[in-house]
C-alpha cells in the first residue's frame, strides 16, 4: 500500500487492528477446540463430551464480546484505518465462522453424534491452517504488508476444502450409510463449508481494501 500523507495530518484509530488480532486469536483457539473435540469424540465420558461443547462456546462468547466492541467503537470513531463498512463486514464474517463451530458442536449433542467420519477431522485441520493464515492477513494489513500472498493462500486453501466436501458429499451418499447419518453428517459438511467460506471472503475483502487505499 502507498503511503497516505493523510495519515499524518488525520491520526486513524489503529485499535480496530488491535481488536480485530483479537477476535483472529479467539478464532485460531475456538477452532483448535473444535479439532480436539471431534478427533477424540469417541473417547469422551458423557461428562467430558459435554465440557468440551461448552468450552467452543465459551470462545463463540468471547468473540461475541470482541465483535460488540468493535461495532460500538465503530459508531464513537471519527476517522477508522480503513472504510467502516469493510472493518464491520470483516468482524461479522470472523464471528460468523466461530457461531458456525459452535453451531456444529452443540448439533453434536442435539443428534447424539459419537463419531464423525475422518473427513470431519480433515476439515477441522483445514480451518485451524485457514484461521493461522487469517491471522498473518490481518498483521499483513496492519503493517502494510505483502497481503496478496495470504489472501491467495486462503483461496488455495478454500479450494481444498471445496474438494473435500464434494468427496465427502459423494462418500456419505455411496448407499452405505444409515440414512438418519446421512442427514445428519450432509448438514455437519454444509456448516463446515459455510465456515471455510467465511474465512475465505474475509480474503477477497481485503483485496479490496488494498485497492482502495491504493
Amino acid at each position: 500500500m502507498k503511503f497516505n500523507p493523510l495519515d499524518i495530518l488525520l491520526p486513524r484509530e489503529t485499535k480496530f487492528y488491535n481488536y480485530l488480532n483479537q477476535q483472529v486469536d479467539i478464532f485460531i483457539e475456538g477452532g483448535r477446540s473444535f479439532k480436539e473435540f471431534v478427533v477424540n469424540i469417541e473417547k469422551f465420558s458423557d461428562d467430558e463430551f459435554k465440557n468440551k461443547i461448552l468450552i467452543v462456546k465459551e470462545y463463540e462468547h468471547k468473540g461475541d464480546t470482541v465483535e460488540r466492541r468493535i461495532i460500538d467503537e465503530l459508531h464513537k470513531t471519527f476517522i477508522t484505518p480503513f472504510d467502516r463498512e469493510d472493518i464491520h463486514t470483516i468482524t461479522i464474517n470472523i464471528d460468523k465462522a466461530l457461531d458456525i463451530l459452535n453451531s456444529i458442536t452443540q448439533k453434536f449433542e442435539i443428534y447424539h453424534i459419537r463419531k464423525v467420519p475422518e473427513n470431519v477431522c480433515k476439515f477441522a485441520d483445514l480451518i485451524i491452517e485457514m484461521a493461522l493464515v487469517l491471522q498473518k492477513l490481518m498483521k499483513a494489513l496492519e503493517t502494510k504488508g505483502d497481503i496478496m500472498i495470504h489472501a491467495d493462500k486462503l483461496h488455495s486453501l478454500e479450494n481444498t476444502a471445496d474438494h473435500l466436501f464434494h468427496w465427502s458429499m459423494a462418500e456419505l451418499f455411496d448407499g452405505l450409510h444409515n440414512p438418519i447419518d446421512v442427514l445428519k453428517f450432509k448438514e455437519v459438511y454444509e456448516h463446515l463449508e459455510n465456515c471455510v467460506d467465511s474465512v475465505d471472503y474475509i480474503g477477497k475483502l481485503v483485496r479490496g481494501v488494498v485497492v482502495k487505499l491504493g
